[in-house]
């Protein structure tokens, strides 16, 4: 789909690919019918190689395209056999794998797929499902298997269970297969420990669309070999390290069937990348920053060209650290489900802006937004001038599924809100400082601080509870609690937590700490203001980790305060032996910082 002399350097180079509408490039309108040409292009070509422990030692399983299209067709065949057609929904609880693969783009083909998170707790998972009115579950895999009754049992609707085998038997009769463009073809669920999360209704055209400028900001050709780890009930494992390379003709490298979660699978990436020959490496910052101890040199992986980050941010000196070393491109890409899954990337060809997320891909537009007290739009903001950021385009989600006009996440003329605290600059970089909405981010996964906040809220002392992320090196944020006591009142932090581990039954979103202020910050309209606290969580971790370096009886001095540039800005004074021990300790966070000697 992408032509080969094709130029990424510029924000000026996507608006100029964006001149030819999507119409004119693409040949099809959703990614069965994509995969179908690919598969046309090269029969017995490397579709997938599934090594399935993710393990140097596992005996690969390898699928051409000729193979994988078969399987797809099957799996339509017997999804339509089964009575699922347009608007029926077909739930996947799956681990990664080829057989996975399939049953996403047959069940795309004929109705609805909705793949869901498979580390949520089993009543989450049933509540899902009868939100989703899954009328059949796909379900298979060792992490599924153990709560799969208990699933069924708690749905409201249990759906008709079906296996993969079952799919990829031999139809009862051919199913053709039309295009579906403008019909809903999937429906993700957001977030990881949301409460009920919000349904994410996605087209044909949506895929279909960001398959085509994703493969422009990555330059997929049928050349690479991607590797592929991440969870493919997400849109980043699912569409950037699967779909979106398989509809270019590029082959797939799937890790192991719990991806970078199996045992061992982060420590031999790099010996599969090198024996594997992959050319694209994509993987969240907690996988990053383990794989940045650990590099090899460029000789071991000569065939490498392109390190992905997703899921959440990467501290700027882990980015620096894999650059330096491996000489590869490092994107950074920033997006969301609602939007089928990027919508920014650094330029491929052109000089990488650490911190950046990159320009807006082609058909693409990204602006930052002033909001009031309230969060409705007041106008437009000027350049590096922070706001919400705001994003319009092709791949952009029509509203969730089960939510009225007036509450959907949108400002004037359809651009969608993010949630995200961001400022574009003059050559169209994006640059995020922070969110507006309250989502803690952990290890790529959100949390919703309200389902912490209730558990707290049932003790009868408490007053004022407020749930917000501390910056962590490995998992971006950890989720922390501040209370603030009724008069008269008495509780233990220590009583406080042990309170929230019995309630919520994510065991992500347990708290780590639980501070007892006296009284919570307010804004000026009587919120809590979690801006403050998030800065404070932000210095008591920096402020407890210097203190650990430096030693006892050692002075420190430590500031960490808003920004208008930055969103937040840290600058750390310590003795002079520890200058550059405390520089290293604050790289590991993506915030910018000074360090200076007292």
């Amino acid at each position: 789909m992408i032509p080969s002399d094709t130029v990424f350097a510029s924000a000026a180079d996507a608006a100029r690919f964006a001149a030819v509408p999507p119409s004119g490039r693409l040949p099809a309108r959703d990614l069965p019918h994509l995969f179908a040409l690919a598969a046309r292009r090269r029969p017995r070509a490397l579709a997938i190689r599934h090594l399935p422990r993710g393990l140097l030692g596992d005996a690969p399983e390898d699928w051409t395209f000729e193979r994988l299209h078969e399987a797809v067709l099957r799996v339509a065949a017997n999804l339509a056999a089964a009575g699922i057609g347009a608007g029926d929904t077909v739930a996947a609880l799956l681990p990664n794998g080829p057989q996975t693969v399939a049953v996403v783009l047959g069940a795309q083909a004929v109705g609805v797929v909705a793949p869901i998170n498979l580390y949520l707790e089993a009543g989450e998972i049933a509540t899902l499902l009868d939100a989703m009115a899954a009328r059949v579950l796909v379900a298979d895999g060792e992490v599924i298997e153990a709560k799969l009754e208990a699933i069924l049992a708690a749905c409201q609707s249990p759906p008709r269970l079906l296996r993969r085998a079952d799919l990829l038997a031999p139809p009862p009769a051919p199913c053709p297969l039309r295009e579906r463009g403008a019909e809903q073809v999937a429906l993700f669920h957001t977030g990881g420990t949301t409460g009920l999360p919000k349904l994410v209704p996605l087209t044909g055209d949506n895929f279909a669309v960001c398959a085509l400028f994703s493969s422009y900001g990555y330059g997929y050709a049928e050349s690479d070999r991607v590797y592929a780890a991440m969870p493919m009930f997400h849109v980043g494992g699912l569409l950037a390290s699967a779909l979106f390379p398989l509809v270019n003709g590029a082959s797939i490298v799937i890790a192991g069937e719990l991806g970078y979660r199996g045992p061992g699978t982060v420590a031999d990436t790099w010996a599969l990348a090198e024996r594997e020959q992959a050319t694209v490496l994509i993987a969240p910052p907690t996988v990053m920053g383990q794989l940045a101890q650990s590099m090899p040199s460029k000789a071991r992986v000569p065939a490498l060209r392109l390190l992905v980050n997703g899921a959440a941010a990467l501290p700027v000196s882990i980015g620096n650290a894999l650059v330096d070393r491996l000489r590869v491109p490092l994107t950074e890409p920033w997006g969301l489900t609602e939007a089928c899954l990027a919508v920014t990337s650094m330029p491929l060809h052109g000089p990488r802006r650490a911190g950046s997320v990159g320009v807006a891909l082609p058909y693409c537009r990204v602006k930052a937004v002033r909001v009031d007290a309230q969060g409705r739009e007041t106008g437009d903001c000027g350049v590096d001038e922070i706001g919400v950021l705001a994003i319009s385009g092709p791949s952009v989600f029509a509203g969730y599924r089960g939510v009225a006009p007036g509450r959907q996440p949108f400002f004037r003329d359809g651009w969608l809100d993010t949630g995200d605290l961001g400022r574009v600059d003059a050559d169209g970089h994006v640059w995020i400082t922070g969110r507006a909405k309250d989502l803690i981010k952990r290890g790529g996964h959100g949390i919703d601080p309200a389902v912490i906040e209730t558990a707290l809220y049932a003790h009868p002392a408490v007053a004022l509870a407020a749930a917000v992320g501390r910056p962590d090196a490995y998992a971006g944020e950890l989720p922390v609690a501040y209370v603030q006591l009724k008069p008269g009142h008495l509780a233990l932090p220590t009583e406080l937590l042990a309170l929230a581990t019995r309630s919520i039954t994510e065991r992500a979103a347990v708290p780590k700490d639980v501070i007892v202020l006296d009284a919570l910050p307010l804004t000026g309209v009587g919120k809590v203001n979690k801006t403050l606290l998030r800065l404070d969580a932000a210095h008591r971790s920096f402020e407890a980790l210097l203190r650990e370096l430096v030693g006892s009886g050692q002075r420190v001095g430590l500031e960490v305060a808003p920004h208008p540039r930055y969103g937040t800005f840290v600058r750390a004074r310590v003795p002079s032996i520890h200058v550059e021990g405390a520089r290293r300790l604050l790289a590991q966070f993506p915030y910018q910082h000074e360090v200076l000697a007292l």
